[in-house]
């Protein structure tokens, strides 16, 4: 009899032990939390283990670092479904239920010169056309931005101040570029080393000279022009052969 009771009362102590569990908010699986509607999470019941328990709180809602149910704090670039959910008060909503605060829903809400893309105030169209873009400047896709080009040398026969076939094709170029550029523009004469100092400083001043012509053959405003010498104190080449000394020989444009 007595050994019957004992196998009864030890059956009746492991079912209780087996059927309890660890004591709440203790848990070693989801089921230790199911009664509370939470989940287990390194051994404690929370209320939540990933975003997906979080629907039921709103498309916005999230499991934050305390596993609980988060809704979004409205700043931007935050979860929203309504403008109430923002900071700002601007929801940008291009699709859908949901979407993302912002700094603006419609051009209205940037300031002067500004628009709303994507949500974003943006800096509006600079131009529709180059003529919005003023001197030197050209519109390329809402923008105006500097006209680049450069202005090449062009280069004389020995003791020479003629334009040559080649420099003509040259100062087509730079009539070209300076038109676009719309700046004033300093030609500078140069020549190579044979000669006294004062027969190159007349010689490229005559050449500068020459070059200013041709260009206001061309229809470049004469007061947009200027000349200078410097006869051969700024060579690109110091070697003392036809080779170098022809480098030395020409006609500098620069923008002012």
């Amino acid at each position: 009899m007595k050994s019957k009771f004992t196998l009864f009362l030890g059956v009746v102590i492991g079912g209780f032990v087996v059927g309890c569990g660890p004591k709440y908010p203790n848990c070693e699986n989801d089921e230790h939390c199911k009664e509370h509607g939470q989940f287990c999470v390194d051994k404690l019941c929370r209320d939540c283990a990933t975003s997906e328990h979080c629907k039921a709180k709103g498309p916005c809602a999230f499991c934050g670092p305390q596993y609980t149910c988060e809704k979004p704090a409205g700043n931007p670039g935050d979860c929203c479904t309504s403008d109430l959910d923002c900071k700002q008060g601007k929801c940008w909503k291009p699709f859908g239920d949901k979407g993302t605060c912002a700094q603006c829903a419609a051009d209205a809400d940037c300031g002067p010169n500004m628009k709303c893309v994507q949500g974003g105030c943006v800096p509006a169209c600079q131009c529709k056309s180059d003529a919005d873009c003023g001197t030197g400047r050209k519109c390329d896709g809402c923008n105006c931005i500097t006209v680049e080009c450069n202005l090449e040398p062009i280069y004389f026969d020995f003791d020479e101040y003629a334009i040559r076939a080649d420099a003509r094709d040259i100062l087509n170029r730079n009539y070209d570029c300076m038109k676009k550029r719309g700046q004033s523009v300093v030609i500078e004469g140069n020549c190579d080393e044979r000669g006294s100092d004062e027969y190159n400083l007349a010689l490229g001043t005559r050449r500068a000279d020459a070059a200013k012509r041709f260009l206001e053959g061309l229809g470049f405003p004469g007061a947009q022009l200027s000349t200078t010498s410097f006869g051969e104190e700024k060579p690109v080449c110091t070697e003392h052969a036809e080779d170098c000394w022809w480098k030395n020989r020409r006609d500098d444009f620069r923008f002012r």
